[in-house]
């Protein structure tokens, strides 16, 4: 019975940019937000109480977006108001903005698009892309596609880069308007050029990583996430991570990785602390086990569930912890109640084994199950296993081997030797020593032990042309699922 292996996340994209304006500026000119940041409170207070809508504006800005001590947002909608009233279009969108998304207490979508057309009417490029999604959504508005591209690509074609990032998003998922790429690339792109962090991220994620519309070139795509990563975009940041890592696109740099890494976990990323935990486990040099541990711990009280894994890992093999199986099945059933295929396989395995609890076949079945119906490789070699023997399920060889089976099309070393013996002794199938040969040859491959031994004996069995056939099976053999 083998547990999960280590194994580093490869996340290049995460969430979708938001498709609410959220930016206090489209253009060059200075906005309300950085005019209240830069103004004497005392006068900006004296002009907004005369009257004074910009100040008024302003005012709101400091309610709504200054210092946490200072913040109300009901002062805040009261300040936008007066200047909404006086005619002033950034107040009247962010006092739309109040009310779609920012303050879910007075959330009101029917609101949120009377203030947004009263600015896109003086030419609010943000109030444009907001208004636009609402007529998408049908929120507060009549559902109109038509209309909601209207206005985001009016947003796009005078350079607010969040709506040429929205209108790549929408046309690369269907999402309103026909799938085509062209389109989002030509977003993607005019956003990227304005020096757009998330623009940059799509661009370099979508045609150069993924070669969606045009040629991969992994260079220039690393080259795009750095650009946004300098910005401090964490996504951005956790991708350059993974090219130096990987050492595709630039050159292999561990010291890099790390950088990259620890300033996305700064942000509160959980992937990349992950990530950060198995750095230190000696891939790029020294092995840091307590290290390790401190990071993957830290992931895990980010809601990082693959964490509670590793974490359950190292209290089986005290690394970096001392040696605790009751730790590790406590992180184990944390992770399996998160939904962690890997971490109910552990469970699984830590049930019929009895370590850091009673042994229980039923319980063990009941976790290898819900990992194998995840389609995770140790979760159905678990539970081939328990078949195998008839431990807490009646003894079936057929369904053991169509659990070996699928694990092995995910890659698992333990299942191809499995499927070495079955085929060897008859078992789940009729007896074929040039298939046995096949699947220990693949157990080699993966260093399970006795394996090099057993793939000797079939090769005693079979004739040159046999042996050649396997050889030439051997050569082609990928896993389909992994």
């Amino acid at each position: 019975m083998r547990k999960a292996s280590r194994k580093w996340g490869s996340l290049r994209l995460g969430a979708c940019v938001p498709v609410v304006g959220v930016l206090a500026l489209w253009f060059g000119s200075a906005g309300a937000a950085e005019q209240a940041a830069s103004e004497d409170p005392t006068a900006l207070s004296a002009r907004a109480e005369a009257g004074d809508p910009d100040a008024q504006c302003q005012m709101g800005v400091r309610r709504s977006e200054g210092p946490e001590a200072g913040r109300d947002l009901g002062v805040a909608r009261l300040w936008f108001r007066k200047a909404a009233d006086q005619g002033h279009a950034e107040a009247q969108r962010r006092l739309g903005r109040l009310y779609d998304f920012v303050d879910p207490s007075i959330h009101d979508a029917a609101q949120a698009a009377r203030w947004y057309a009263l600015a896109v009417a003086q030419g609010d490029a943000i109030a444009e892309n907001n208004l636009g999604n609402l007529y998408f959504d049908g929120d507060g508005v009549p559902q109109d596609a038509a209309r909601g591209l209207a206005l985001q690509k009016s947003a796009a074609d005078r350079g607010y880069a969040l709506a040429q990032v929205n209108l790549g998003d929408r046309y690369r998922r269907g999402d309103g308007v026909p799938v085509n790429h062209a389109e989002m690339l030509g977003y993607y792109r005019a956003a990227a050029a304005r020096g757009d962090a998330t623009g940059q991220l799509r661009l370099g994620y979508y045609l150069y990583e993924q070669g969606v519309g045009g040629a991969k070139d992994q260079a220039k795509a690393c080259a795009l996430y750095l650009a946004a990563a300098r910005q401090g975009l964490v996504q951005a940041q956790f991708n350059v991570a993974v090219c130096y890592r990987s050492g595709e696109g630039v050159a292999r740099d561990c010291a890099a990785a790390t950088r990259w890494y620890r300033r996305a976990a700064s942000q509160g990323m959980a992937n990349a602390m992950f990530n950060l935990g198995h750095l230190a486990l000696g891939e790029c040099g020294d092995q840091d086990p307590e290290e390790a541990v401190r990071w993957f711990r830290k992931a895990a009280e980010h809601g990082h569930d693959g964490a509670h894994v590793e974490l359950a890992i190292a209290y089986e093999r005290g690394e970096g912890v001392p040696l605790d199986y009751k730790e590790a099945f406590k992180w184990y059933l944390e992770g399996a109640h998160l939904g962690n295929a890997g971490a109910e396989a552990g469970l699984g395995v830590a049930y019929y084994e009895g370590r850091g609890v009673k042994p229980d076949y039923d319980q063990a079945v009941k976790w290898l199950r819900r990992s194998a119906a995840q389609g995770d490789q140790c979760g159905l070699c678990n539970l081939g296993y328990m078949y195998d023997r008839g431990w807490g399920v009646p003894q079936d060889d057929r369904e053991a081997m169509r659990l070996y089976r699928q694990a092995a099309d995910h890659g698992s070393g333990q299942c191809y030797f499995n499927l070495g013996v079955f085929y060897r002794d008859g078992r789940g199938a009729t007896k074929d020593s040039a298939e046995s040969l096949f699947w220990f040859s693949l157990a080699d491959r993966a260093e399970i032990p006795q394996a090099d031994v057993k793939a000797d004996q079939m090769r005693k069995l079979l004739s040159p042309a046999q042996l050649a056939e396997v050889e030439r099976r051997l050569a082609q053999w990928r896993p389909t699922l992994e």
